[in-house]
């Protein structure tokens, strides 16, 4: 870019650092940060969200609890100890927690010295098998953040995926609705909605963006964008079901791991019950017992980016999930939005870094920001399709 051109962005959208308009706008929410049927009783795990690391544990009792990585003793990662009963205790000196922070035994220290010392701890929920945590100053918003869909059917938590790229461009391409009908066209399950291209509209609400997609048939795709990094909408079948269990309203969130890499966490409501239930669920055993016969999915991006695997030819069970990642990461580790030809299907995508661009730059001059809401349950996407 030539140097004596304005910048299009005057805050860096990107970003979601601590102390930063970014990331103290992205520490206004709750934040997915672990599947939960990863994370046995009696475990500790660490983790990395927004360039920070933490540690995530679960008691015995099953109460999932994030904090702060290092023992406030010696500095010790606290994820190398182990979880007794309610508590974490740290392995280096023995010094253990309980999930408020406080510091309940030190071993070789004179008693009444713990009353002294605290863990950070981080407000911490499970919804829709998803563990998320409250980063931010102040008391945490209305958890959970936001509702199950709403009918019978079963909860199906997708396996989390790393990708190498920052969470914004993952976040912006689930606003582009017209990529369907190309990146989604070899091999995918998108047929349905990839048969005209949408106009596509958005409006901000008080709880993020609803967007629009008009066909030329005259029905409407509704999908919501809930602030600050996901997105609720009614997708295909996965492939390799068969159509079995029919279109799942999937939630899918952006979570940043550092400003250059994020992770998928991907929640849905399948709206099966009793016998086709059943039947779901033995199709889905039968489609991850052929799994392992398929490579990881990076390993796959990876070949696609060197040209050793042609685009159209892979087969994969989580093919719309390879070429997403390789289309978005592709687009580099950050996006570079100041050299963009951004037309009319980008209305979504428009309206978004709007709404982000306002609420960075009140940030920024210490103004008043937007008071986010609670989704409401009773507006739901539409599958228009």
């Amino acid at each position: 870019m030539n140097p004596d051109t304005k910048k299009r962005y005057d805050v860096d959208l990107a970003t979601t650092e601590a102390g930063t308009p970014g990331g103290i706008f992205m520490r206004q929410f709750w934040i997915a940060v672990y599947d939960s049927a990863d994370l046995p009783a009696g475990r500790a795990k660490p983790i990395r969200i927004m360039g920070e690391d933490y540690v995530i544990f679960r008691t015995q009792s099953g109460v999932a609890q994030v904090t702060a990585r290092r023992c406030p003793h010696r500095g010790a990662p606290m994820h190398l100890g182990w979880v007794e009963g309610e508590e974490i205790r740290c392995v280096y000196h023995g010094w253990k927690f309980d999930c408020s922070g406080r510091c309940t035994e030190q071993p070789a220290e004179e008693p009444g010295y713990n009353e002294k010392v605290r863990i950070r701890t981080y407000p911490t929920g499970e919804h829709m098998g998803l563990v998320f945590a409250y980063f931010g100053e102040g008391d945490a918003p209305h958890f959970p953040p936001f509702p199950e869909p709403e009918g019978e059917g079963v909860i199906e938590v997708r396996p989390s995926t790393e990708a190498p790229c920052n969470y914004l461009q993952c976040f912006e391409n689930s606003m582009d609705e017209v990529h369907v009908a190309f990146t989604h066209a070899p091999g995918g399950t998108h047929a349905k909605i990839a048969q005209d291209l949408p106009i596509i509209t958005a409006e901000e609400t008080d709880w993020g963006m609803m967007r629009y997609g008009r066909r030329k048939t005259g029905e409407v795709r509704h999908t919501l964008h809930y602030a600050p990094n996901a997105v609720r909408v009614f997708v295909p079948p996965m492939f390799g079901m068969g159509g079995v269990g029919g279109w799942p309203e999937l939630i899918l969130i952006f979570t940043p791991v550092d400003d250059h890499n994020c992770r998928w966490f991907a929640t849905s409501k399948v709206h099966v019950s009793g016998a086709e239930a059943q039947t779901y669920w033995a199709k889905r055993r039968e489609m991850e017992a052929s799994a392992g016969e398929f490579r990881p999915v990076m390993d796959v991006v990876n070949d696609m980016w060197s040209g050793n695997l042609v685009y159209e030819d892979v087969r994969h069970p989580q093919l719309a999930r390879v070429q997403d990642i390789a289309v978005q990461a592709g687009q580099g580790r950050i996006a570079d939005r100041e050299n963009e030809f951004l037309g009319r299907s980008d209305a979504g995508i428009v309206a978004w870094r709007r709404i982000l661009l306002r609420e960075l730059r009140a940030i920024a001059n210490g103004q008043p920001q937007k008071k986010w809401a609670t989704p409401s349950p009773d507006v739901k996407p539409v599958m228009g399709a």
